[in-house]
């Protein structure tokens, strides 16, 4: 979930399933472009779902905390408690579809339940 991918994938490939889940950061030709160098790379069952409005620690319990602490988000930052529903929602929706076998329709394409979610590349802008 976000962060760049230090740990470089073989040139043959990998073919498990992949998730990525992340920040507007990274979208093709964003700022961070391990993702797209290693989504070339991902031979099997791959996502790549960006969450609008979200940051860097969107994806920890960092902005709930805050929120506890009276710590204010910036101005257009996904909220804390909703950030942690996408994160729940769709990183269970893959473990449930690659280790339970459950078909997971919410893995398939955008939902009106989540408009913050993009599906990319193709949904998040020009390669």
């Amino acid at each position: 979930m976000d962060g760049t991918t230090y740990a470089r994938i073989p040139k043959n490939g990998f073919s498990r399933p992949f998730l990525f889940l992340g920040s507007p950061q990274h979208v093709p030709g964003g700022r961070d472009t391990s993702w797209e160098r290693d989504w070339k790379l991902l031979t099997g069952w791959k996502r790549w779902l960006v969450l609008s409005g979200a940051e860097h620690q969107s994806f920890t319990d960092g902005p709930l905390m805050a929120g506890a602490l009276g710590i204010r988000p910036a101005s257009g930052v996904l909220p804390a408690a909703r950030a942690a529903e996408l994160t729940r929602t769709y990183v269970a929706a893959f473990l449930d579809l690659h280790l339970k076998s459950k078909r997971q329709p919410l893995l398939d394409e955008p939902s009106s339940r989540y408009p913050e979610v993009r599906f990319c590349p193709a949904a998040c802008g020009p390669r």
